[in-house]
């Protein structure tokens, strides 16, 4: 997925929770400190935190999970709290309109059994 403007999901463990958001960026690590820019303070309530974890992840790149496709992992230390971000590349632009197509023929085919005197 690196290469192309895609979109990334990420799992964050930090100060205690477990957050969830998304971003677009053309890396993984490139959408993520996007995001981390530009939320606004009311999307994670560790704001005040932002600055010294865009220090933290600066130079640091997503390091990909053997075995799987897609996804990657980063932590550090954010100050003396640690940081677990599982991301997770959910590119939807293909796989929704696959799943559109095959929703679209289930649709026809249910139209079809009904429309020809009832279901088989």
């Amino acid at each position: 997925m690196r290469g192309k403007y895609s979109s990334y999901t990420f799992v964050i463990e930090f100060l205690g929770g477990t957050y969830v958001h998304q971003a677009f960026g053309e890396s993984p690590e490139l959408a993520l400190r996007a995001w981390l820019r530009v939320a606004g303070e009311e999307e994670f309530e560790w704001s005040r935190y932002r600055a010294e974890l865009l220090r933290a992840l600066a130079e640091q790149a997503a390091i990909p999970i053997e075995g799987c496709r897609n996804v990657w992992c980063m932590s550090g230390l954010c100050g003396e709290y640690l940081f677990l971000i599982h991301i997770i590349g959910t590119d939807t632009g293909a796989a929704a309109e696959g799943k559109r197509q095959a929703e679209a023929q289930v649709i026809w085919i249910e139209h079809w059994r009904i429309g020809r005197g009832g279901v088989r």
